[in-house]
């Protein structure tokens, strides 16, 4: 060990003189990295995500992660055709707003070939955490305590009770959300579940008092009112619940500072609103309230926890689920 670090010194030592034989003024140039090496940083570009910009700066190794019970609504059900007649209603009164959640949907033909079908699955979610952030080196722990609590859950029923109106923690987003009736103490249970994990990781918990929805549709808010208080929050008082976005994690890394002149483009190509109409939520609960809240149209079955961390997404059913 001494021979070695002898080996070091001397080595240290005849870069030295080699710099101090260098004609003064002149430095040698260490060789530029090949851009194998070089890890491109991510571009910020709201024309790519329907005008939504970054929240959370991007740091390398460190991954979006999301914890929620899953709801996909096939085409052909009574709450997809409810959807339907719900989004329409709504871009009426807010020709800005986007419905979440539409994924095509795909079969296999005859040959065992995969092909798309024209008609589109819902994939929704209840949201058990708020955006979290791990190391690479937290993943599989995480996991395995997510799959810890799903073995120690049976699936549970649950319905819809209402519409309602929720924007996300930083407000540059409004929801139009259906809200939990029935399941909600099921749901609770959940997030007391997993609240040790949290805290073990200095991870925020969910909200002390949740009220736990799953969004149907979004639109951008303008900063000028949503930011600086406007004045008809004041009819909505439950308007600041924390929303989590999972349907796109590239929306919630991004970075509000996208420079002056590329917000007033942005405005231009994506309109924004101060807030939903306030008549909105009353006509849709007046319209298609009854219909939501029947355990027919509105009940779903609970019996599956999933885990987005980065780009990956993890499942696992509740115990004895019949979930393949």
């Amino acid at each position: 060990m001494k021979r070695a670090s002898r080996a070091l010194v001397a080595y240290s030592g005849s870069e030295d003189e080699a710099s101090a034989d260098a004609p003064e003024g002149k430095k040698k140039k260490l060789p530029s990295l090949a851009s194998s090496f070089i890890v491109p940083v991510p571009v910020d570009d709201p024309a790519l995500h329907q005008g939504r910009v970054r929240i959370t700066p991007h740091i390398e190794g460190q991954y979006a992660t999301y914890v929620y019970i899953p709801l996909v609504v096939h085409p052909g059900t009574a709450l997809y055709s409810l959807l339907d007649e719900v989004l329409n209603v709504t871009k009426e009164m807010v020709p800005a707003v986007h419905a979440i959640g539409e994924t095509i949907s795909c079969s296999r033909n005859s040959s065992g070939s995969v092909v798309n079908s024209s008609r589109r699955v819902r994939e929704l979610h209840f949201s058990l955490t708020r955006p979290i952030f791990l190391r690479a080196h937290q993943r599989e722990e995480f996991k395995q305590a997510i799959k810890l609590i799903a073995s120690r859950r049976t699936p549970f029923q649950a319905s819809f009770a209402t519409f309602s109106e929720f924007t996300n923690d930083e407000r540059t987003r409004t929801f139009l959300a259906l809200e939990v009736g029935a399941g909600h103490n099921e749901l609770r249970d959940l997030l007391s579940a997993l609240s040790p994990t949290l805290q073990f990781l200095r991870q925020r918990d969910f909200y002390s008092q949740p009220r736990f929805h799953v969004s149907i549709a979004w639109a951008l808010l303008d900063p000028d009112t949503s930011m600086n208080g406007d004045v008809d929050t004041k009819r909505h008082p439950h308007t600041y619940e924390g929303v989590t976005a999972v349907e796109d994690t590239s929306d919630n890394n991004l970075t509000g500072d996208i420079g002056k002149s590329n917000k007033q483009l942005q405005a231009k190509c994506f309109p924004r609103v101060p807030h939903f109409p306030s008549q909105l939520i009353p006509t849709l609960n007046q319209r298609f309230g009854a219909r939501v809240s029947s355990a027919h149209i509105g009940g779903f079955d609970a019996d599956t926890i999933v885990a987005k961390i980065g780009k990956d997404t993890f499942s696992w059913p509740f115990q004895g689920s019949h979930v393949n």
